[in-house]
């Protein structure tokens, strides 16, 4: 009875040691996870699938494996009972370590005296391929705490997930869905049993039985030893009744069809720009169209190998569905292993000058703030910004033009003088809206010479913004990814693009935009089309970059919009560069390949948008006299209806010949009587001084207004004062030495037949509208109407007067400084 007592004591001391040793070991066990926690750092490779959901592309991950990840519904559930079966049938039963396993090992180990048997769960195989360590009894101590800890911050499901992405398979190979792709080019979820089982096989001896593909005696090897070891774990899995007897029996007649296969390397310009912009992300599922890149390819990779002859080397392609805004073909060169022409460079993220194409955005907004339609007359003579003069493409000048002429010939001076009266910042701040990024960055040097191609731009951003003209001026940034939802698909790895959409232009301009653009009778009309049945119905709109160095030409219609851009990366400019020349009979061939089976379809007119008469001369509503009346588009509310005024109403004497006058309202005469009429009413065209100086200057012929009345005293000004264009307001002009001249110039109304220049009011000479003065300024110094100022290098400055006026009394002054360089 002693005894028992001291037995129960004993038993009880014990047990509390053993509590507290317990108590004490889980305490460590949880202080240690604390301190040194089981930090997952996996790099898996990154897969680029198109729009249905099939692999382009293929990167290695950054310890350069292929390591795909495999989520658990991409696992057949005969793929998971296998590998179950195999590895640990007691996984989900167990805390990372099986005892029974440990103890069964310990025994057979220690009656054989070496080591037969392995007591490695699943879990534990997981902390090896995490962190493998030599085999020694105290890594192996390690190894069985940091499987406790995966146990404790994972779920079962999850640990699976991680054995199956990161079991060997030979080579730089791991993961099942590695294996599964690379060697039977199948998704894991695909395959038949006698495969699953093969790939079940290879962890255990990866070097042995790895898929060898150095020769023909070596792969005959490998795969007999592979069927062999699969047909009697197949046999297996009959006597356990894991499967049914007649899905064995059919895996056991499969022949093993396993081919090394080269990872897909599709659409290399379009898979790298998203492996860079997203490099942490393991699969990206894109909107490309897999059949119409290979055709846009094709097509651009053939047409610039024909352009080699003439000195251009490199192009680059965007499609874009209008309807979705996504991404459908993306070819940032003519070829990407064209190593000699640079052909790895991406042309479509690459910025340059757009040329003339941003005129349609310009005349867009214009119609939106009114003062423009499509049948509105534009000045295009030449003009002087403050030293800016811009020229038209073939150097020479129109007169006088509507804005459709304008837009669809691409004349500079007409869209320069839009841009003018738009202002600069509008259009900078619709740009950066758009996401224009040089554009936003160089805002505060922009000036003019942006609506001719003076800034930078990409073809991606040119595409996006061409595609909102087909979209009723909606603009919305193209889409690379597709939008998933989660809910109905559980692959989906979605990521939130930094897409956006704003109201770029009304509904109505956007359509009168694309109705200019759609006309062929145009100098961009490639010769090549011209007795061709099929020129694809589009709207387009070509661009030729200063010194040659870009061609464009971007078109769209209701499906697509596609960009073309072609020149040489290393800014090599050609003759033959012009969009017209070489981009767009490219642009037509690609949408007769794109949108082959397109109806036509135009884009549909706004009811919003209306149309109205307007005079043949200006594009105004009609006054009494147009006679010439012709349709045009109009926005209600926003569209100007001025009246047209291209004739105007002058008092003139009833003389004949050189003695004909006209009177203005202070002198016109009070007696004109019926009997003795002393003047009477007549129409002339009322013609602007720009337009009046270009018809001179050519000896173009003009109506003009005979002289004013002579002996009127009154001078005034008025929107018809001399304009001096020579010189400008407050500018400063430096002067080499006292003969230096300047030049004096003015345009004028059609109604004048003389001027009289002025410096500092006092009389320099008369002469015809457009004859061209010259004087000496220092002759006039004496009289300067304010003291002479010193500059730090005391070099003097005169501000002096400049006078216009003419004889009907109309009288324009400037003032401009005067600077000795002497």
């Amino acid at each position: 009875m002693q005894f028992l007592k001291k037995l129960f004591k004993l038993f009880i001391k014990v047990g509390k040691i053993g509590i507290i040793g317990l108590l004490l070991t889980v305490i460590l066990f949880f202080v240690c996870n604390y301190f040194f926690p089981f930090k997952l750092d996996i790099s898996y490779s990154q897969l680029i699938l198109d729009r249905k959901g099939e692999i382009i592309y293929g990167f290695l991950s950054k310890d350069d494996k292929w390591r795909f990840q495999t989520e658990l519904d991409e696992i057949s559930p005969t793929l998971k009972e296998t590998i179950l079966y195999k590895e640990d049938r007691w996984f989900y039963y167990h805390f990372g370590v099986n005892p029974f396993s440990v103890g069964r090992a310990a025994a057979r180990n220690s009656w054989t005296g070496r080591r037969t048997s392995g007591a490695s769960t699943i879990t534990m195989q997981v902390v090896r391929l995490l962190n493998p360590k030599s085999r020694t009894y105290f890594n192996k101590i390690i190894e069985t705490f940091r499987a406790f800890q995966l146990e404790l911050n994972y779920s079962k499901d999850e640990i699976l997930q991680l054995y199956l992405n990161l079991i060997p398979y030979g080579g730089n190979i791991e993961g099942v869905k590695s294996a599964s792709l690379l060697y039977f080019g199948q998704e894991p979820e695909k395959l038949s049993l006698a495969q699953i089982t093969a790939l079940t096989i290879v962890p255990n001896r990866p070097t042995t039985l790895g898929f060898s593909t150095n020769s023909n005696k070596d792969y005959l090897i490998t795969t007999q030893k592979i069927i062999k070891e699969r047909n009697k774990w197949l046999k297996r899995f009959q006597k356990d009744n894991l499967f049914k007897t007649e899905t064995i029996n059919d895996a056991l007649e499969e022949p093993l069809d396993i081919n090394f296969r080269k990872m897909n390397r599709e659409a290399p310009h379009f898979s790298f720009f998203l492996h860079s912009k997203y490099p942490n992300q393991n699969i990206l599922e894109t909107t490309l169209d897999r059949t119409i890149q290979q055709k846009v390819e094709q097509i651009t990779q053939n047409y610039t190998r024909r352009l080699g002859k003439l000195g251009i080397y490199n192009s680059a392609i965007l499609v874009v569905d209008n309807e979705t805004k996504e991404i459908r073909a993306y070819v940032g060169s003519q070829d990407f292993y064209d190593t000699l022409h640079n052909g790895q460079v991406d042309g479509i993220q690459a910025y340059r000058s757009p040329g003339s194409t941003l005129k349609p955005l310009i005349y867009g907004m214009a119609f939106d703030e009114g003062f423009l339609t499509p049948k509105r007359k534009l000045l295009d003579v030449p003009i002087d910004y403050d030293g800016y003069t811009p020229e038209n493409f073939d150097k020479n000048f129109n007169g006088e033009v509507s804005v459709e002429v304008a837009l669809a010939y691409s004349l500079n001076v007409p869209a320069v003088n839009t841009l003018k009266e738009l202002s600069v910042f509008k259009m900078v701040q619709k740009l950066s809206d758009a996401g224009f990024s040089q554009i936003e960055a160089d805002k505060h040097k922009l000036g003019l010479s942006l609506s001719l191609g003076g800034c930078g731009v990409s073809l991606e951003e040119m595409v996006g913004l061409f595609s909102a003209y087909s979209t009723k001026g909606v603009f919305e940034k193209p889409h690379y990814l597709k939008k998933n939802n989660n809910k109905t698909n559980k692959k989906s790895h979605s990521i939130a693009e930094d897409n956006f959409s704003f109201q770029l232009l009304s509904e109505e301009s956007a359509y009168m935009i694309s109705d200019i653009l759609t006309k062929v009778e145009r100098p961009d009309f490639p010769s090549d089309y011209q007795n061709s049945k099929n020129v694809p119905k589009i709207s387009w709109k070509t661009g030729t970059s200063y010194g040659r160095r870009d061609a464009w030409s971007i078109g769209y219609n209701a499906h697509y919009t596609i960009g073309v851009w072609i020149g040489n990366f290393n800014g090599q400019s050609s003759e033959y560069l012009t969009g017209a020349q070489v981009a767009t009979p490219l642009l037509f061939q690609l949408f007769g390949s794109v949108d082959y089976a397109a109806t036509n379809e135009s884009i549909k007119q706004p009811k919003t948008l209306k149309q109205r008469l307007v005079c043949s001369e200006t594009g105004k509503v009609p006054a009494d006299f147009c006679e010439s009346l012709l349709n045009d588009f109009y926005i209600p509310t926003i569209s100007q209806s001025d009246e047209c005024q291209h004739l105007k109403k002058v008092f003139v004497n009833n003389e004949k010949g050189n003695n004909k006058i006209t009177y203005c309202s202070f002198c016109l005469p009070k007696d004109n009587s019926e009997k003795e009429k002393s003047y009477k009413t007549e129409y002339f065209p009322n013609i602007k001084p720009e337009l009046t100086s270009y018809y001179l200057n050519r000896n173009l012929p003009i109506r003009s207004v005979p002289p004013h009345n002579p002996n009127c005293t009154h001078i005034f000004k008025d929107k018809n004062s001399p304009q001096i264009i020579s010189l400008f307001e407050n500018r400063e002009y430096i002067l080499d030495d006292d003969s230096t001249q300047l030049l004096l110039e003015c345009r004028t109304a059609s109604d004048i037949s003389s001027v009289f220049w002025y410096i500092n009011d006092k009389f320099l000479k008369e002469s015809k509208p457009n004859e061209r003065v010259f004087f000496s300024p220092f002759e006039f110094e004496s009289s300067t109407i304010s003291k002479n100022k010193n500059d730090k290098k005391g070099k003097t400055h005169n501000k002096t007067k400049i006078s216009c006026t003419d004889n009907k009394g109309r009288n324009t002054d400037i003032y401009i400084v005067l600077k000795r360089n002497y």
